[in-house]
């Protein structure tokens, strides 16, 4: 990655392609939709901001706990969010709003049958991914900065009816993502196998080194792990570690969603963290 980003550094100085390529063919093709139904934007937060007030939809429903994103585009477009809890059947709502693997507890969710709205699938395996194609009534939204740890350059897409793309495509600026962000993406989905087997390993090596430590440990199909210590919280700012706690989400209260570490000396600090708790 590092001496591929050096070799186009060049592209910063290039206006980025008004459609996004080559970065929304490589998508399509990945994902085996037509190019019609892909939009490319910086980021999957970009096209949450967007799709929303895009739809015009005045009541979302939405899973509690959650990445909170969502909730707030939507009320400041002026719709009105009803919670449910998992398990439970969505409030009557002009659309419904599922993240598949959940985000914070990264666990699988099904889509509502008959259900319109959108589909976050930012964490979802591509294998999956591949399988969905264009729903009626859907915009599936997702990321390929989150699977790569490389938020500098976000870059994510939606997929869904071409009509609907049409009407997110006006609320967003007139270029997509950066010119070096959408050249990055065929590289990307050309060893997204590969990069998804070495997150599966480090997220099965974090959750090994949680419970051994005698944390409560949340099943993860993410890139990330929900947990909580039995004992004291470690002190992450002394390891230079940052976590993502839940202020906004009470019964959330002692939880952290840990990402996954690179390199070994992210390990090791991890690991000195959390056995200077115990």
């Amino acid at each position: 990655m590092a001496s591929w980003l050096a070799e186009h550094a060049h592209l910063a100085g290039r206006y980025p392609d008004p459609d996004g390529e080559p970065a929304r063919s490589a998508i399509a093709r990945a994902l085996r939709v037509p190019a019609e139904a892909v939009l490319v934007g910086a980021g999957a937060r970009s096209l949450i901001e967007a799709v929303v007030p895009a739809m015009g939809w005045r009541t979302l429903a939405i899973e509690r706990p959650c990445y909170t994103q969502p909730i707030r585009c939507a009320q400041r477009a002026g719709c009105r969010v009803l919670h449910f809890r998992c398990g439970e059947t969505p409030p009557a709502a002009d659309a419904v709003w599922i993240t598949n693997p959940h985000n914070p507890d990264g666990m699988p969710r099904r889509w509502p049958e008959g259900a319109c709205g959108v589909l976050d699938e930012s964490y979802m395996p591509f294998a999956e991914r591949r399988r969905l194609g264009v729903r009626r009534g859907v915009v599936r939204i997702g990321s390929l900065t989150k699977l790569w740890a490389i938020p500098g350059l976000p870059v994510g897409y939606a997929v869904a009816e071409p009509e609907r793309i049409a009407r997110i495509r006006r609320f967003l600026p007139p270029w997509p993502a950066s010119t070096l962000a959408l050249a990055l993406v065929p590289k990307m989905l050309a060893h997204i196998s590969a990069r998804e087997r070495a997150v599966a390993r480090a997220r099965r090596r974090l959750i090994a080194y949680l419970k051994q430590a005698g944390w409560e440990v949340r099943p993860s199909r993410a890139s990330f792990v929900l947990a909580r210590p039995r004992g004291p919280m470690p002190d992450w700012d002394a390891h230079r570690i940052l976590v993502r706690t839940f202020p906004e989400w009470p019964e959330l209260a002692g939880w952290v969603r840990l990402g996954l570490p690179h390199g070994r000396s992210h390990w090791r600090r991890l690991k000195e963290a959390i056995w200077e708790a115990c």
